[in-house]
């Protein structure tokens, strides 16, 4: 599996599961979200029957993933239901922190970054965070960051005014860490300097994408994964983030619109791999889903379990996995929230065993015994 990819897209802000893929004829879930807010029979939101239930329960996407579920019923797309951190937190940023760590030692980086270490080495790009920071999942991989690719040509000797590189050379190249930063963009400029000495210009500023893709910032980002994956630059990871999903009011308006733009981009941007797609998979997440109960502002406020999507021909798609622990009262987390019954690393490292080739995942996930999600089997 030397070519295969992996991209992860982040949902920051606490993704509601329980409105993406609804138990919707539960009568808790029923009971506890006005029809605004639910999915199902008799609702503004009649949803996708996915079928064959979980645990007997009649899931539905929400209306606004159509894409996703079309994904869903050609058998590429996989959703594993009540995911998240053994442990709780409402925390945005402690939540983000301990899943793109994934270990308590800090040392080490975050989960993709020592994957990274794992992956032979030697290609120009291996991995690309799309935006204006690195990603604590991607420290100590020694990740590039842009938000997009031609940013990155752009600091090639080619287009950079001589006395600025050569400034660069000269102060920073003996200040540690920020000095190896330094030395590792430039290697990097000389080598896609050398590679599209003649052609830079035309194959990064004039992509033209296999398909047209709808006008969303996630777009944006993705076209970015697409075009840096066809220029042949060895990119194996690449991370992009869509924010806005902490809709503690107005969920019904704000909750389609972000999830319309996430099923119709993603839907985009796999059709514009083409070839590529037997060699990536895709997976979404978020910190944390969002309380089974409304509040009073129209929206659900900060819970626990969220819902885990993976995509890639590779993967046995069409399928609701995970072990779904009801909505009773007595089955919530704190009489509240969706209780996790799937540890979210055991789904990453399940796709890092299953498609990246990583047999032991023991160095990327220090102390977890994975347990079969049945993403490949």
């Amino acid at each position: 599996m030397s070519d295969s990819k992996l991209v992860v897209i982040f949902l920051r802000g606490g993704a509601d599961s329980l409105s993406l893929v609804a138990p919707s004829a539960d009568p808790h879930y029923i009971d506890a979200r006005p029809a605004s807010l639910r999915v199902g029979k008799g609702t503004d939101v009649a949803g996708i029957p996915l079928g064959p239930a979980l645990a007997d329960v009649d899931f539905r996407l929400h209306d606004a993933a159509g894409d996703l579920g079309t994904l869903f019923k050609a058998g590429d797309l996989s959703i594993v239901h009540a995911t998240g951190l053994g442990e709780a937190t409402r925390s945005h940023f402690d939540a983000e922190a301990r899943i793109e760590r994934a270990s308590d030692d800090l040392a080490t980086g975050g989960w993709l970054g020592r994957t990274l270490r794992l992956l032979p080495g030697g290609a120009p790009l291996p991995a690309l965070a799309v935006g204006t920071t690195l990603p604590e999942s991607l420290r100590g991989g020694g990740a590039a960051v842009a938000p997009d690719l031609s940013e990155l040509v752009m600091a090639s000797g080619h287009w950079l005014a001589p006395a600025l590189r050569a400034r660069m050379q000269a102060g920073f190249g003996s200040h540690g860490s920020l000095g190896a930063t330094v030395s590792e963009i430039l290697a990097l400029s000389r080598t896609l300097e050398e590679r599209y000495w003649h052609e830079a210009e035309d194959v990064f500023a004039a992509y033209a994408p296999a398909v047209e893709y709808p006008d969303t910032p996630l777009s944006a980002s993705l076209k970015t994964v697409a075009r840096s994956m066809k220029a042949d630059l060895g990119l194996r990871i690449a991370t992009v983030d869509y924010g806005g999903w902490d809709t503690h009011a107005h969920q019904a308006a704000d909750f389609p619109a972000l999830l319309g733009g996430l099923s119709a981009s993603l839907m985009a941007f796999w059709r514009d791999l083409g070839p590529l797609q037997s060699e990536t998979s895709v997976v979404v997440m978020s910190e944390f889903g969002r309380r089974l109960r409304s509040n009073a502002s129209g929206g659900t406020d900060h819970g626990r379990a969220g819902a885990m999507m993976v995509l890639g021909p590779q993967a046995r798609g069409g399928r609701l996995l995970g072990r779904w622990p009801g909505l009773a009262n007595e089955a919530l987390e704190e009489g509240a929230d969706l209780a996790v019954t799937t540890d979210y690393r055991a789904v990453l490292a399940e796709v890092l065993s299953g498609h990246m080739g990583i047999a032991d995942t023991g160095e990327v996930f220090p102390g977890l015994v994975p347990t079969a999600v049945g993403l490949f089997g």
